[in-house]
């Protein structure tokens, strides 16, 4: 097992992890939190009678009272209305101020049961147990909680339309899934723990593991060539789950993003970078995420940061380092699968939440490692991105 230590102003937590560490939950957290009585699992279903069932058996044996809310893990199920029937779970189960809520599962159903802890009574005790590898390497990671809002038209009044300076599409199909503002509604809330058990990879799809692999270059990007190397060299290590491989991978990654958010919890300054090509990767994701995961629509958001980059004279050598290519060798998408309308997309760029006064914030690099915010990126350097990923 290897840990990493994450420095935060409400309290230091570790990170763990390792090969089958989920027998000893229970153990850990009866030490870690000694108070609690009861142990909440928000768990995501796909894992409900797997993973799910190994960790509630340790909680159990631990002496911990163990009850159970699945979650279908979606986008659009990202939803204060989901949050709220975590909420009466609680109090249904007479959870209380000083018992646990442990968020098993992906990204979706961390960020939308850690919302819920950091909410409920005010807060309660949160431990993460990611369990895909696009969790394990940034989610879980930070202690940031959120939920998606609705931006279909009905669902913004035209003064904030008008505040944000955008023109929000009128003429959506009725049929269509709304369209989303990805974490819109959030906290921070440092967890209790974080433990990464890689077993839990051995049952993802290819798909699913290959989304984690975007998060995992985009902290080699924001560290140094070594750990794109690195990927590179155990490309088929990590295709084949080898044990020790995986280990490293998420250890390496971890190690990027919980020095920065040791140095900058709350996104005042540094903090911001691990947004690199999130920008671009949300508006995708808010306009397709019926069809595109997370994680790959981090990918096509790396390439377009690049490209972006580029275009601003802030990385003019950029194409030396083959961004789309690193990502297309580990099975990831680099372009756009459909089209999209690009007055659209921008629209959902300027939704973002770190975009200011209905101006795009870019975080793009200067060179491998040195990554910075372009507060309003001007109309040459967005398109820039968009061409390169086709849209």
């Amino acid at each position: 097992m290897q840990a990493i230590s994450v420095q935060s102003a409400q309290g230091n937590y570790d990170i763990d992890v390792g090969d089958a560490l989920l027998q000893s939950v229970g153990a850990v957290i009866a030490q870690k939190i000694p108070k609690a009585r009861v142990a909440a699992l928000v768990v995501d279903q796909a894992i409900e009678h797997t993973w799910a069932r190994e960790v509630a058996a340790s909680l159990q044996a631990a002496g911990l009272r163990v009850v159970m809310h699945v979650v279908h893990a979606s986008e659009e199920n990202k939803s204060i209305a989901q949050v709220e029937k975590i909420w009466r779970f609680l109090i249904a189960q007479r959870v209380q101020r000083s018992d646990v809520l442990c968020a098993m599962g992906g990204g979706i159903v961390g960020d939308m049961a850690a919302f819920a802890a950091s909410t409920y009574m005010r807060g309660i005790a949160t431990v993460m147990i990611p369990t895909t590898l696009l969790a394990m390497v940034d989610a879980a990671i930070g202690g940031k909680t959120a939920v998606n809002l609705p931006i279909s038209s009905d669902a913004l009044d035209a003064s904030l339309s008008k505040n944000l300076s955008i023109n929000l599409p009128t003429n959506l199909p009725t049929n269509s899934s709304p369209n989303l503002a990805k974490n819109m509604a959030g906290t921070i809330c440092a967890p209790a723990w974080v433990v990464s058990d890689i077993r839990t990879l051995t049952t993802l799809s290819a798909r699913e593991f290959r989304c984690g692999l975007a998060e995992c270059v985009k902290h080699a990007l924001l560290a140094d060539e070594s750990i794109l190397s690195w990927l590179e060299t155990h490309r088929e290590g990590l295709r084949a789950m080898d044990p020790a491989r995986l280990v490293e991978l998420v250890h390496r990654s971890v190690s990027v993003k919980a020095a920065i958010v040791s140095r900058d919890e709350h996104e005042q300054g540094e903090r911001a970078h691990l947004n690199l090509g999130h920008t671009f990767a949300h508006a995708i994701e808010s306009l397709m995420h019926d069809q595109v995961h997370h994680g790959e629509a981090v990918s096509i958001g790396l390439v377009a940061m690049a490209a972006a980059s580029q275009a601003a004279g802030w990385w003019p050598n950029a194409d030396k380092f083959q961004i789309s290519k690193r990502l297309d060798d580990l099975g990831l998408p680099v372009r756009m699968p459909a089209s999209v309308d690009r007055e659209k997309l921008k629209n959902a760029m300027k939704l973002d939440k770190k975009g200011q006064s209905g101006a795009i914030r870019l975080v793009l690099l200067k060179g491998l490692g040195r990554p910075g915010v372009l507060d309003a990126a001007s109309e040459h350097v967005i398109d820039a991105g968009l061409d390169a990923i086709g849209a």
